[in-house]
């Protein structure tokens, strides 16, 4: 018989960009604050005049004001000058989640490894305390990082609650391009679970186009000629391909 996918949407996605504040634990436990009303990011200058400054730029992490901080990462990230990693790292615990984010996507920019693990512990979330915005952002750096220590914790992260953080630990593992993550992304496809939302499935779909071999091709020729499939996913599969 035909194979269902079901497409029910995850029970626990409420958490929103930008705007959820979570409850307040103990002190150490707190998890990152999200600015009512996120400061537009400020122009960058070009990066050799902004590695000119990041010393001025990485006092600025300190800064009472979390629109300030955040802009700070922003720089920082632009201005290809690794020496700013460590001050990076401790900016990742910022009580703001727009400021850790900020941090974590400069990491990824900046290609240091010793900032793999301290992302790895982000996406890994164990205390929860890391805003889901946090966890995207790291795991979108971490396939930048082109670090295979990351494999295995992205592929736990493949199941966080989020459907933005699930998508982009999808993302980040078809980037590492490592055969482990095949047989991952072809059972968020299928979905027998009903786990994860469509965006999350065709995040997987577009990763086994990027990792590709004859396992994930099949996979998309069996999606892409399923009548009880999605129409999105369906033709997400037809399209890939077909090279479009």
């Amino acid at each position: 018989m035909p194979r269902k996918s079901k497409t029910s949407k995850k029970t626990t996605t409420t958490e929103k960009k930008f705007t959820a504040v979570p409850p307040v634990a103990k002190p150490a436990a707190t998890k990152p604050v999200v600015a009512e009303t996120p400061a537009k990011a400020q122009p960058v200058a070009s990066a050799p005049a902004v590695q000119a400054v990041v010393p001025q730029v990485v006092k600025e992490l300190a800064s009472p004001s979390a629109s300030e901080r955040a802009n700070a990462a922003t720089a920082i990230g632009k201005s290809q000058n690794v020496a700013a990693v460590k001050a990076l790292l401790v900016t990742l615990q910022d009580l703001n989640a727009e400021v850790a984010r900020e941090a974590a996507t400069s990491l990824g920019l900046l290609g240091d490894a010793s900032a793999v693990e301290p992302l790895i512990e982000i996406i890994t979330n164990v205390n929860g305390y890391f805003h889901a915005v946090v966890r995207s952002a790291a795991a979108a750096s971490l396939g930048k990082l082109k670090d295979l220590r990351a494999v295995e914790p992205l592929l736990n992260a493949v199941y966080d609650p989020i459907a933005d953080s699930s998508s982009e630990a999808i993302s980040a593992l078809a980037a590492l391009g490592d055969r482990r993550a095949v047989g991952a992304l072809i059972e968020v496809v299928r979905n027998r679970n009903g786990f994860f939302v469509n965006s999350v499935r065709r995040a997987a779909v577009l990763g086994l186009i990027k990792l590709g071999g004859e396992e994930a091709q099949a996979e998309l020729r069996f999606v892409s000629t399923d009548g009880w499939e999605d129409s999105v996913i369906r033709e997400e599969a037809t399209a890939a391909l077909s090279g479009h």
